[in-house]
């Protein structure tokens, strides 16, 4: 099943490597002959880390890098013991996730041939699987409540909104989504692009509980708050708070969560999720940059990413970005 150099031992589909340089294993099953494939590569121990690829007509691919402080194309560690990394291949495109998280989506070029590589560097272990769907990838994201939106979902972590006219709050032309994903340590931020703005545009991004009314902007209600692109106020529970840069087409607003005394990187099994009654900092980016900060009081239930639109406007959102 496996074809291993000296330094990767293969027990089934258990690999490891005990010894003072890298090896490879390459599976002698060609994925090129399947219509669809997914495989999952759990992290035993991440040792000086690993490799995942494809080898194409005596190519390489690599897919994921990952080095020994768990750190992914050089952003902050995401992928340590126990992280799953799920590898997606349907014609000719392949999708990675790392536990619920994309980090990398793209075409790969190929034409015959695609044999799934893994590269361990000294003390990494590794357990192949096969066994998983494509419908476990990705259960944590799903919409919870809309009220005026079409909602188009291309893959597991991106979703297209369109606030449409003709289901619109009549007595107000703002609406919004929110989604069932539990802000936690693990999943601790989103964000959404702008592509196109109505005549009278406003976008909200922000975080509320369960019970927040879906034609209402985030930070209008009580357990709420939300960043607002029409006039840059950062609203919470009803009142404006401050003011930030206003925000139009093109522009990523993002809102994420900071933790006092948890450890967002190496987060132990669980999502870390908040408790009841306590207090964390919502922030808010444009464009990668914070420009602005909130405190909140987790309410029973926690928080979920609550997003604002009003008629004609249009946005992406998406759950994979990079956590900041």
């Amino acid at each position: 099943m496996w074809e291993c150099d000296d330094q990767v031992a293969c027990d089934g589909y258990y690999l490891t490597n005990s010894a003072k340089s890298h090896g490879t294993a390459t599976f002698n099953r060609n994925f090129a002959e399947f219509p669809q494939i997914v495989f999952t590569v759990h992290v035993v121990e991440l040792g000086e880390g690993f490799k995942v690829g494809f080898v194409n007509d005596d190519k390489i691919m690599d897919l994921l890098v990952v080095t020994g402080e768990g750190s992914v194309s050089g952003s902050q560690p995401i992928c340590q013991n126990d992280s799953k990394v799920t590898v997606q291949l349907t014609d000719k495109h392949v999708a990675v996730y790392i536990d619920d998280m994309t980090v990398s989506n793209c075409e790969m070029k190929y034409d015959e041939t695609a044999y799934p590589q893994l590269t361990l560097r000294p003390g990494a272990a590794l357990l192949f699987d096969m066994s998983l769907s494509l419908s476990n990838i990705a259960t944590s994201v799903t919409v919870l409540r809309k009220q005026g939106i079409t909602c188009t979902n291309p893959d597991p972590y991106t979703y297209h909104l369109d606030a449409i006219s003709n289901t619109m709050n009549k007595e107000s032309n703002s609406c919004s989504v929110i989604f069932d994903r539990l802000i936690s340590a693990k999943h601790h931020f989103y964000q959404l692009k702008i592509v196109e703005c109505g005549a009278d545009s406003a976008v909200g991004v922000g975080l509320a509980d369960r019970s927040h009314e879906p034609s209402k902007f985030p930070g209008w209600k009580k357990k709420s708050c939300g960043y607002h692109s029409d006039d840059g106020i950062l609203y919470k529970k009803g009142h404006h708070n401050k003011v930030m840069p206003t925000c139009a087409v093109g522009d990523v607003m993002g809102c994420g969560i900071r933790f006092p005394d948890r450890d967002i990187v190496n987060i132990p099994r669980g999502n870390g999720d908040a408790s009841k009654g306590e207090t964390v900092t919502v922030y808010f980016t444009k464009n990668s940059l914070e420009v602005g900060d909130v405190s909140m009081t987790i309410p029973e239930g926690g928080l979920f990413p609550t997003i604002g639109l009003s008629e004609g406007d249009r946005v992406t959102v998406d759950f994979a970005a990079a956590s900041g």
